[in-house]
């Protein structure tokens, strides 16, 4: 009990210390939203989300930009919108500093169907022994990365 309180006391002190140079004014209240890939071939990368993924449009805007909202029977969702009508010159995506991962019931063939559909795997897959759990790490059409783990993975 003592170290859950010191451990929540750390946390509260980290996450209530404002960072240098940020000035605190009132309390946001954030809501998630999905993530957004922005994607060069918007329709190329929607059907790949969908066909390779499981994921399926909920929701899809074509007044003045394209824009879609994607979502797995599972709840999991992704916007995908069009780089260039969002003034984004894409680069290099395998160095991103964000990662999406996401949890399968079968690594491997996961990482089989990412290859046969023009995705690629960049790591594994792989099965952690010590922790009893796949991995691996692909990128879909344009090169942005995800993980992905089974459901043993801590």
């Amino acid at each position: 009990e003592l170290v859950d309180h010191a451990i929540w006391l750390i946390d509260h002190r980290v996450c209530s210390t404002p960072a240098r140079g940020i000035i605190m004014s009132t309390m946001v209240d954030l809501k998630p939203r999905e993530p957004v890939i922005l994607a060069e071939d918007f329709e190329a990368m929607v059907a790949w989300y969908c066909q390779v993924l499981g994921f399926s449009v909920a929701r899809r805007f074509e007044d003045g930009f394209h824009y879609a909202n994607l979502e797995t029977p599972s709840g999991i969702k992704v916007g995908i919108a069009d780089a260039a009508q969002m003034g984004v010159a894409v680069g290099d995506r395998s160095t991103n500093s964000v990662v999406l991962q996401f949890e399968v019931d079968d690594v491997p063939a996961l990482c089989a169907a990412v290859e046969e559909s023009g995705g690629a795997i960049t790591q594994g897959p792989t099965f952690n022994e010590a922790d009893g759990f796949w991995f691996a790490a692909l990128a879909d059409l344009e090169g942005n990365p995800s993980w992905v783990v089974d459901r043993n993975c801590p």
